[in-house]
């Protein structure tokens, strides 16, 4: 159907009258009936073959694109940042922004502080707080880059940045050497000792760890152990020859745990005096 509005005082369309064939048909301007403005009565006859086009509609409105309260980037708690340890962070989550919009991530690792960054591909990702992890291979700095993009022309685009954390090298126990009351104690010989008598143990390690002590004794034995820790004393209230076990351990050291074993002769006060005579001028 073809809607006309004619001057007053005509019988045919003038030549700024507006012929609409199905007005804004397959847009939300459709409408059953649409008029043009007032046109005077001696205007000419329209040219036929014109047709309606209904204006655009507007563009939708949008907020700037903005990375929401608190949601940035970040790394979490608990990382160890070390070579071969996996270490987690969580990518931005925005607001705002003309759809469609990208959001994507890429961790950045250079070497040394005069290095240029090394850039990883970007991957897309979701608009949320997502769990995202990297090993690192070598020690250096790291860092983790969330981006979002939209689709304005020329294009925006958002980052947030983590801080940038510095990666050590793999941590590791290494050998393990004890003393006791100041002597090397040599693997396989006994410790000679009398019963209650303290002995300081002292347990050290080549590699860069912190690691945890253990001291326990096998079979049973009434060991006393006043702490453990590296630095030590221990007290045999029986004679016998205890085997003490001391276990070196770190979960993030790659050659967690390490084990060390002593044995101990206890003799009696008497047995001792004998094995040890004092002399006398």
């Amino acid at each position: 159907m073809t809607h006309e509005k004619l001057v007053a005082g005509t019988t045919s369309p003038t030549r700024y009258t507006k012929i609409i064939r199905f007005p804004g048909e397959g847009t939300k301007y459709n409408r059953t009936y649409q008029e043009t403005d007032y046109v005077s009565r001696y205007t000419k006859t329209v040219a036929g073959g014109k047709d309606y086009v209904p204006p655009a509609p507007p563009e939708p409105e949008f907020d700037p694109l903005a990375v929401a309260d608190g949601q940035g980037s970040n790394w979490i708690g608990g990382n160890v940042y070390e070579v071969g340890q996996t270490i987690e962070g969580r990518t931005a989550a925005y607001v705002g922004g003309k759809e469609p919009v990208t959001y994507r991530y890429r961790f950045q690792f250079k070497a040394t502080d005069s290095d240029t960054w090394v850039n990883e591909s970007w991957t897309n990702t979701t608009n949320s707080k997502n769990s995202v992890t990297y090993t690192p291979t070598e020690t250096g700095q790291v860092k983790l880059q969330s981006q979002a993009r939209d689709a304005q022309d020329p294009v925006v685009q958002l980052n947030s940045v983590t801080g940038i954390k510095t990666i050590e090298p793999q941590r590791t126990i290494g050998n393990v050497t004890i003393t006791a009351d100041g002597t090397p104690v040599v693997f396989g010989e006994p410790i000679h000792t009398q019963v209650n008598t303290p002995v300081e143990v002292i347990a050290t390690i080549t590699g860069n760890s912190q690691p945890n002590y253990k001291w326990e004794v096998r079979g049973g034995y009434p060991l006393n152990v006043s702490q453990q820790a590296a630095t030590t004393t221990l007290t045999f209230p029986e004679e016998g020859g205890p085997t003490v076990t001391l276990t070196v351990s770190d979960s993030n050291a790659s050659d967690s745990p390490v084990t060390y074993a002593m044995n101990f002769y206890v003799a009696s006060q008497a047995e001792w005096d004998i094995l040890h005579p004092t002399t006398t001028n």
